[in-house]
C-alpha cells in the first residue's frame, strides 16, 4: 500500500522561506537547502555543491519524502568523496 503526500502550496512572502529548510524549486525540478535570503530572490544549495538562486514565489517546501532524497543524496555525496565511484 502507498500513501500520496499532497505538495504544500507555495511560499506567500520571502519571510516565510527559512535559511536552513529544504524547499522544493519549480523552475530547476530539484529539491535544495535555502542557503540565504535576499530580498526577494533566495540562495540554494544541494549536497553536491550546486548553488543557485531562484525567485521565492517559484518555491515550495519540501515534502518529507523530498528530504529524505535530499538526505540520501548528501551520504552519497560523502561516499564518493570518501573513494566510493
Amino acid at each position: 500500500m502507498t500513501t500520496t503526500e499532497t505538495q504544500p502550496a507555495s511560499f506567500r512572502s520571502p519571510e516565510e522561506v527559512m535559511v536552513g529548510s529544504v524547499v522544493f524549486d519549480r523552475d530547476a525540478d530539484m529539491v535544495a537547502v535555502v542557503r540565504e535570503v535576499k530580498g526577494l530572490m533566495v540562495d540554494l544549495e544541494r549536497p553536491t555543491g550546486l548553488i543557485w538562486g531562484v525567485a521565492y514565489a517559484r518555491l515550495r517546501p519540501g515534502t518529507k519524502r523530498e528530504e529524505r532524497q535530499l538526505r540520501a543524496l548528501a551520504q552519497l555525496q560523502r561516499a564518493r568523496k570518501r573513494g566510493m565511484p
